[in-house]
């Protein structure tokens, strides 16, 4: 777990990393950073055995990074609060979900970030690109 400050950009982290290790299948890193959320103010009696009330109120709370090698869709981060509700946020890069199907599909392409710069069969990565925005796709905006 490696603590980070306020401004610095996870994911780039997690890619620096990739970038001299290889990660087999599951979380590779996990990072840590305060940022806002929802969280639960609870206030108890005077003897602490009852909730007197319960309200939701914003503060800067411990934010969990999970970075995650799948094999499906690549590099991805799971992001969750470390207070109730436990807010999570499922990031997913379409970039990575077209290098890793492609790959599986036999077709040889090189990428710098998220641009693909070199590949053997172009028609064939726009299709696999084109997969994502299917109306099959779930959760498409």
């Amino acid at each position: 777990m490696i603590d980070c400050t306020a401004g610095e950009r996870k994911h780039l982290i997690a890619e620096e990393y990739l970038r001299t290790h290889s990660a087999g299948p599951g979380v590779f890193m996990i990072l840590v950073a305060k940022a806002p959320a929802m969280v639960w103010d609870v206030r108890r009696s005077a003897d602490g055995t009852v909730i007197g009330s319960l309200a939701r109120k914003r503060a800067h709370v411990n934010h969990y990074s999970f970075h995650i090698m799948d094999s499906r869709w690549g590099h991805l981060t799971i992001k969750m609060a470390g207070h109730a509700p436990f807010a999570a946020q499922v990031i997913l890069n379409g970039h990575e979900y077209v290098a890793v199907t492609a790959q599986a599909a036999g077709i040889a392409a090189a990428k710098e970030g998220n641009c693909f710069t070199e590949t053997t069969d172009p028609a064939g990565l726009a299709q696999i690109a084109d997969t994502l925005s299917q109306d099959a796709a779930a959760g498409r905006r």
